[in-house]
């Protein structure tokens, strides 16, 4: 069961612009598109802040086995989530909402 931990609009700059809400933080994110520096490197930095923007996380590209859509893993730390980065997948919703929000970014809880 995927749990929605924020909604996105992609923006004509590349950009994914959006709110990621959990029970205790509510953040502003760009999700912003970056060339690679190696073979592991992030395809995408992740920002929080209104004004001045703080990385918070990264983002990989990966093509979905099923639908063949390109989606992101993320990978998002804050001192509120403790030691432990919090794991989404930004996935592009079928049609786009009202609001614009053309992505979700979805959390997978794993069994440890």
């Amino acid at each position: 069961m995927a749990i929605t931990l924020g909604t996105f609009t992609k923006q004509d700059s590349g950009d994914f612009s959006g709110i990621l809400k959990t029970l205790n933080v509510t953040a502003n994110l760009i999700i912003h598109p970056v060339s690679r520096q190696s073979e592991n490197a992030p395809d995408y930095r992740v920002y929080a802040g209104n004004g001045q923007r703080y990385e918070v996380g990264a983002g990989w590209s990966q093509v979905a086995k099923t639908s063949g859509e390109t989606d992101l893993n993320l990978k998002i730390a804050a001192p509120e989530f403790g030691p432990n980065w919090v794991r989404a997948r930004l996935v592009k919703l079928e049609t786009p909402q009202e609001d614009g929000t053309t992505h979700l970014a979805l959390w997978e809880p794993r069994e440890r």
